[in-house]
């Protein structure tokens, strides 16, 4: 009995002190798009298992569409795992890390052809900012600025 209690102690103890990091992340993305000729916009945007390179580009978890309002871009959307991510250059560091460029899918329609485009963005010119919204673990916004559709 003395075994398994001094056991059952070592197993807690080793637990409390090597957890994972605290809480997850959660991703924003916000931008606009700018276009006179296209008839119809649809955006996918990159997950963070994609950000972190744990999918290829090809697979079905690595984009998710976003919503658009008006010409407004908006999305949410969670971390696949805990994270040891507080502040968002270092966020942005680790991104710049895993690839040179942001990779944004358009499918658009122009006189009844629908054409995909992908268009890179270079992590210089995002803006990745901590939110503060009061809800369980960080938010990071993620500003494309301006996005111009030929």
């Amino acid at each position: 009995m003395k075994r398994i209690l001094a056991l059952a102690t070592l197993v807690l103890a080793i637990q409390l002190s090597f957890g994972q990091a605290c809480g997850i992340y959660r991703i924003k993305y916000i931008g606009n798009i700018q276009t006179d000729s296209v008839e119809n916009v649809k955006i996918k945007l990159p997950t963070p298992v994609y950000l972190h390179r744990l999918e290829n580009e090809s697979s079905e978890l690595s984009f998710v569409e976003a919503r658009i309002i008006g010409n407004k871009i908006e999305l949410e959307l969670q971390s696949h795992l805990t994270t040891p991510f507080d502040n968002a250059e270092t966020l942005k560091t680790f991104y710049k890390s895993k690839s040179e460029t942001l990779k944004i899918k358009l499918l658009s329609t122009k006189n009844g052809h629908v054409k995909e485009t992908t268009i890179k963005l270079d992590w210089d010119s995002i803006l990745i900012t901590k939110i503060d919204d009061k809800k369980f673990g960080n938010l990071f916004g993620i500003n494309l600025n301006d996005l111009k559709i030929e």
